[in-house]
Order: structure tokens, then sequence, then C-alpha cells
């Protein structure tokens, strides 16, 4: 890994020593799939996967990407696809991969396996906090919950509300308590002291690097725009 994922990969995992939950919400192309499939096998050798299952919930695009990323980096993982209309929960696996889709409609199901973590890819899935889908990624218990996101805000500082309530439940208070405390005062006044307070107590618990950092990539070649 890069000195960058090495940094994020353990700032996780200090996150779940002390039993808290992460956004990492690095710019796309830095490779978070690889910071949390290091995390993920580091839990399989302190033992907590040996009676314990990571479910881990990805846009359907991206299944195959994760079963490949697992086998190349963590190839001591067990890693089981739930997905399909003939599919069968994996009970065996250490990492249980599905969709989005699935999720909503088998809380149930997930609810009856003991999940030590829960990732969510493409997090940004979950922005709107009255979804049915955002709901039901909630509901699934697990001990430690991880969201990734290279674009954590899309539109409004709502979206990050419902991932971080996602990541740690209430922790930013209700949603309209959220919008008189920091959306308005962010978003429509630009009070800079609501924002460095806001960005203050998610700190602990939310992580974002660009590839415009240049101590980040440093052997990128700058990015070049042109009009055509």
């Amino acid at each position: 890994m890069r000195s960058y994922q090495q940094v994020g990969y353990a700032w996780m995992y200090k996150n779940a020593q002390l039993g808290l939950g992460s956004l990492i919400a690095d710019d796309m192309g830095l490779g978070k799939t690889l910071q949390v499939i290091a995390l993920l096998l580091k839990f399989k050798e302190e033992g907590l996967l040996d009676q314990q299952q990571v479910l881990v919930v990805v846009p359907t695009s991206l299944l195959t990407n994760w079963k490949s990323e697992l086998a190349k980096f963590a190839p001591l993982l067990g890693v089981g696809l739930y997905h399909g209309p003939r599919r069968k929960l994996p009970h065996e696996a250490d990492v249980i991969i599905t969709t989005y889709g699935v999720a909503r409609m088998e809380v149930h199901t997930f609810n009856q396996l003991d999940l030590y973590a829960l990732v969510i890819d493409e997090a940004q899935a979950i922005k709107n906090s009255s979804a049915a889908q955002t709901e039901a990624l909630k509901s699934i218990q697990a001990t430690l919950k991880i969201a990734m996101s290279g674009t954590p805000v899309e539109n409004r500082l709502t979206e990050y509300w419902s991932i971080v309530d996602f990541v740690h439940p209430s922790y930013l208070g209700a949603m309209e308590d959220f919008k008189s405390r920091y959306s308005v005062p962010i978003e429509r006044d630009n009070d800079q002291m609501v924002l460095d307070t806001f960005r203050k107590i998610t700190a602990p618990f939310i992580l974002r690097r660009l590839k415009s950092d240049g101590s980040i990539i440093q052997d990128l070649p700058d990015k070049i725009e042109r009009d055509w």
C-alpha cells in the first residue's frame, strides 16, 4: 500500500479498536477498497471473524470488482456472493458481498447473522435519509459500520448527516436539529465558525483525501484540462 493508504487503514483500525465506525471519503481512485480490505484481513488475523462475519453492500456493478479485489489482496478471507434469483446465504464465508437491492429486501435475513462489520460502498446511495433503501441499511445490525464514498456530499449537507447517521446513529442529533444547527448556517449564511465546529465534531470518523493534494500521490502527473 502507498503511505497514505497505510494511514487510512491504520485510522480505521484505531477507530474499530475504540468501537467507532468510519466514513472513508477519499477521492475516487485513491484506493478506498484496498484500505478496507486490509482492515478486514486484520479482523481475520485477530480472530474476530471466527464466529462473526462481515457484510459488504455494493452497487451491482461492483460485485465482480469486490470479489476479484478480495481474491487478489486477501486470499485468506473466505468470500461468498449473495445475489441472483437462486442466491443462497454463504454461512461459512468470512465476507458476504451483496447489493443494495438485495439488502433492501432482505433485512430480516441479514439480521439473523452475527455481523462484526457492515461495510457499504458508494455510500451516497443512502444520502436520502427518508428513502426505503436508507432505512433498510440502517436497520441491519452490526458491531461496526464502515461507509465508503468518494462523493459524500453531492448537493446538500443533510446527505452527510444521513451517512454519518449510518456510521454512528444519533451522533449528529435529529435531522431537523441538524438542519437548524449546521445546514442552514453553513449553506445559507456561510458561517465559518459553524463550519469549523462541524469539521471538529466529525473529524474523528471522517477521513477525506483529494487527488489534487500533491502530498497524496506525488508520482502522478498534474491533471491537464483542455477545451476542444
